[in-house]
């Protein structure tokens, strides 16, 4: 299958198509699974929210109005499942699985992997909707628009959450590395 546009992808799963689920699958599954585990801190969690929303996404499609805003649209139902898990769970574990030695250097990897794991636990520690704003603008690269479209809230208060999770990241992490 070529390379389709977001609203011919749109048209193709409206229609029924399998293998357009599958590029949209295969498109999207890493941006959404990173902001899943960002969002949740655990690999099994991030896969089953990842999986439910992908799944909803294609029983829903025939919803979507406007295929112009289909990752808002497909954002917006992994959102609802990562709050669903949230919810559920209320803790929000660390992520233990990174790789040692990837690097020449033993110590400048310790020295990532903490400021990695401080900085997650410090995301972690965040309210989950200022953790969400400041993970779909930071890491997943969204627009302040898009990020309103995601959660349903105003440009001023998802402006605010991202400004006050920045300001409060940047006040915890100085008195680690001061």
């Amino acid at each position: 299958m070529a390379f389709l546009s977001d609203k011919e992808l749109v048209e193709e799963l409206q229609s029924g198509s399998r293998r357009a689920f599958a590029e949209m699958y295969e498109r999207l599954k890493e941006p959404v699974f990173a902001y899943c585990l960002r969002m949740l801190g655990d690999r099994p969690s991030a896969e089953d929210a990842a999986h439910d929303a992908f799944f909803k996404a294609f029983e829903a499609i025939h919803t979507l109005d406007e295929p112009r805003a289909f990752r808002a649209w497909l954002y917006r139902i992994v959102r609802n499942e990562v709050f669903s898990q949230l919810r559920r769970k209320r803790t929000v574990p660390l992520n233990d699985d990174v790789d040692v030695w990837d690097e020449d250097n033993p110590h400048l990897q310790l020295v990532a992997r903490e400021r990695a794991e401080t900085l997650q636990l410090l995301l972690g520690r965040l309210k989950p909707e200022f953790r969400e704003a400041l993970v779909l603008r930071e890491y997943d690269g969204l627009s302040y628009e898009e990020i309103c479209c995601v959660t349903g809230d105003s440009l001023a208060a998802i402006k605010s959450r991202i400004f006050k999770a920045r300001k409060a990241l940047a006040t915890k992490l100085k008195s680690y590395y001061s």
